[in-house]
C-alpha cells in the first residue's frame, strides 16, 4: 500500500526525530505519519527519543537482523510497541503534553522493563522473536515454526489504523502489524485449509460448506468477488495437527480477553442491573404505548354490537372494530459489532454494553440477536453470540478482536441473515468507527493486481450496501465510535441515521434511544 507523503512532512518529520533526538547528524530510518499523509507527531517524538536513551547502533543490529525475513515489518512494528511505554516514560517529565498525544497504547507479548540496559533489550527481543516466531536471526526459521506459525503468520497479524510507519523504502501501515507488498500470506493456503485454520480460531462453521458457497455465490460479488464468508456461533473444535501447539497459544491469549470481559462486567455489576432494569422499562413502556395493538373504529372488520345501531339511524358505517398497528409489535433488533483489532483496547466495554442492551430487550420479549464481524486473508468472519430465540445472553462476553474489517461484506452477509427472519419491522444497528479497511483487495478477475479496500472505495461500498439493506425494508442505523474528523464519513454512509458516541459505555443508552425512537416510526 503506498502513502503520498510531500517532502515538507518528510523535513518535519526529520526535525521532530532530531530535535527529540538531540542529534543532526543522522538520517531517520523510522517515521511516523497519519492517514492523510501528515507527521504523527507522538511517534516521531518517540523515535526520537529513543536514540537519546539507548544505544541506536544496538537497535540498529536488532533491526538489520529482522530486516533478513520477509515479514520484518511485523517484527519490527511489535518491537517498537514494547519500547514505547519506556520511552513513553522517560520523556514525560519533560514532555508533558505526551499524555493527550499518546493513543491508546498498543498490547505487546514482548515484554521489557525499564530497567534495562540497550543490550539487555536487544538480547530480550532476540530471545522472543526465536521463542514465539522462530527466528535464527540469520533469515532461517526453525522447522517447526515453518510449518504451523510462519505460514499463518499474516493471519495471525493485526490490523490497526495507526500511524504510517515509513521504513527506508517501504511504507507499512499499522500499530502492530503490517502486511507484505503482494498483501497475501507467507505461504498461501488453500480454501479448504483456511476454513479449517479459522474453524480452529473462532469455532465451528454454522452452515456445511456447500451451503457457505451457495452464500458466497450469492453474497461475494462486484467488490467482494474473490472474497469469501465464514458463520459461526463460537462452537469450540478439537484442535487438529501441526497447529495444535500454534493454536494453543491463540486460543489461550482468546481466553484471557474473554475472561478480561466477564471480569469486567462483574466490577461493575450493580450498575449494569440498574442500567438493565432502567432500559428495559424504558422500551416497554414504548411496547405499551406504541406497539401494541389495539381496537378501533372503523367501516370494515368485526361489527360491534354496540354501534350497529348508528348505520341504521345516523347512516354511520364505522359500525365495525379493527385492530390498529397489527403488525407494529412484530419487531426484531439485530446488533452488529466491529470486532476488528482497532477495538482491542475496548473489548470488554463492548461486551459488557452489548449484552446490557441484549437484557433489556430480552425482559420486554423483544428479538434481539447480537453478531460481530472482523475479516482475516480474505475471509469475512460473522460470529452469532446468541439468537432472537435465545433467552441466554453470556454468550456476547466470548466477544474477541482480530484483523481487518470489511464492512460492506459484512453488512451483507448480516442482512442475509435478517431477511430471512419473519419478523415485520427488523432493525440493523452496527457500532462501528466507519473506517472500512481489509487487507484482501476489490478485484474483478484472476490475476488482477486490484484496488485496496480502504478510504473512498471501502466506504463508498459501505454506503451502497447500507442503502441495498434499507431498500429490502431493513432500519439500518449506525451508532458511531470515530473522531470528529471522520463525522464525514459516517454521514456518507449513513445518512443521518446515525448517533455519536464519544465513549462506549455510552452504547447501552444510545441504542435504546434509537430502538425507541424506531418503535415510535414502526407504530406510525
Amino acid at each position: 500500500m503506498k502513502q503520498s507523503i510531500t517532502d515538507l512532512q518528510k523535513r518535519r518529520a526529520d526535525n521532530i526525530i532530531w530535535t527529540c533526538a538531540g542529534d543532526y547528524s543522522f538520517v531517520p530510518d523510522f517515521k511516523a505519519y497519519d492517514a492523510e499523509g501528515k507527521v504523527d507527531l507522538y511517534w516521531n517524538v518517540i523515535f526520537g527519543a529513543a536514540r537519546r536513551h539507548y544505544d541506536y547502533r544496538q537497535l540498529e543490529g536488532l533491526f538489520a537482523m529482522l530486516d533478513k525475513y520477509r515479514d520484518a515489518a511485523f517484527y519490527q512494528a511489535l518491537f517498537w510497541n514494547a519500547l514505547e511505554p519506556l520511552l513513553y516514560r522517560a520523556e514525560l517529565a519533560e514532555r508533558p503534553a505526551l499524555a493527550r498525544l499518546r493513543p491508546e497504547p498498543p498490547e505487546s507479548e514482548l515484554r521489557l522493563d525499564p530497567a534495562m540496559s540497550t543490550g539487555e533489550i536487544v538480547e530480550a527481543a532476540r530471545a522472543f522473536f526465536y521463542e514465539r516466531y522462530g527466528l535464527y536471526g540469520d533469515g532461517r526459521i526453525r522447522l517447526q515454526y515453518r510449518l504451523r506459525h510462519l505460514r499463518r503468520l499474516s493471519v495471525d497479524s493485526f490490523l490497526q489504523r495507526g500511524p504510517i510507519l515509513f521504513h527506508e523504502k517501504e511504507l507499512y501501515h499499522g500499530d502492530v502489524a503490517s502486511w507484505t507488498q503482494e498483501n497475501t500470506l507467507s505461504s498461501k493456503l488453500t480454501e479448504s485449509e483456511m476454513r479449517d485454520f479459522l474453524e480452529t480460531k473462532f469455532g465451528k462453521s454454522l452452515y456445511p460448506t456447500e451451503q457457505v458457497l451457495q452464500l458466497e455465490r450469492k453474497l461475494c460479488t462486484g467488490n467482494h468477488r474473490f472474497t469469501h464468508l465464514f458463520y459461526t456461533r463460537g462452537e469450540i473444535v478439537e484442535l487438529r495437527g501441526v497447529y495444535s501447539s500454534f493454536e494453543m497459544h491463540q486460543r489461550k491469549r482468546q481466553q484471557e480477553l474473554i475472561a478480561g470481559n466477564r471480569t469486567y462486567y462483574k466490577a461493575n455489576e450493580l450498575a449494569n442491573r440498574v442500567q438493565i432494569a432502567k432500559l428495559s422499562t424504558r422500551i416497554m413502556n414504548s411496547v405499551l404505548l406504541h406497539m401494541q395493538p389495539e381496537l378501533v373504529k372503523a367501516n370494515a372488520g368485526a361489527i360491534d354490537p354496540a354501534l350497529a345501531w348508528r348505520g341504521a339511524k345516523l347512516d354511520d358505517d364505522r359500525i365495525f372494530r379493527r385492530l390498529a398497528n397489527e403488525n407494529a409489535g412484530d419487531m426484531s433488533v439485530d446488533i452488529l459489532l466491529d470486532a476488528s483489532h482497532s477495538q482491542v483496547a475496548k473489548a470488554a466495554k463492548i461486551s459488557s454494553q452489548a449484552y446490557i442492551i441484549a437484557e433489556a430487550l430480552s425482559r420486554c420479549h423483544v428479538p434481539c440477536r447480537v453478531m460481530s464481524f472482523c475479516s482475516m486473508s480474505g475471509f469475512t468472519v460473522l460470529r452469532l453470540f446468541n439468537d432472537y430465540a435465545a433467552g441466554d445472553n453470556s454468550g456476547i462476553f466470548d466477544y474477541s478482536t482480530e484483523g481487518c474489517n470489511r464492512d460492506g461484506l459484512a453488512l451483507r452477509a448480516a442482512g442475509e441473515l435478517m431477511l430471512r427472519a419473519p419478523y415485520e419491522h427488523r432493525m440493523l444497528i452496527v457500532l462501528s468507527d466507519v473506517k472500512p479497511l481489509d487487507i484482501a483487495k476489490i478485484r474483478r478477475s484472476e490475476g488482477e493486481v486490484g484496488q485496496s479496500y480502504d478510504g473512498i472505495r471501502a466506504l463508498t461500498d459501505t454506503a451502497q450496501e447500507v442503502r441495498r439493506l434499507r431498500a429490502e425494508g431493513l432500519s439500518v442505523i449506525c451508532v458511531f465510535t470515530g473522531a470528529d474528523l471522520d463525522l464525514p464519513y459516517a454521514r456518507m454512509v449513513y445518512g443521518q441515521d446515525f448517533v455519536r458516541i464519544r465513549d462506549h459505555s455510552q452504547f447501552a443508552d444510545a441504542v435504546g434511544k434509537l430502538i425507541l425512537d424506531q418503535m415510535k416510526q414502526f407504530a406510525t
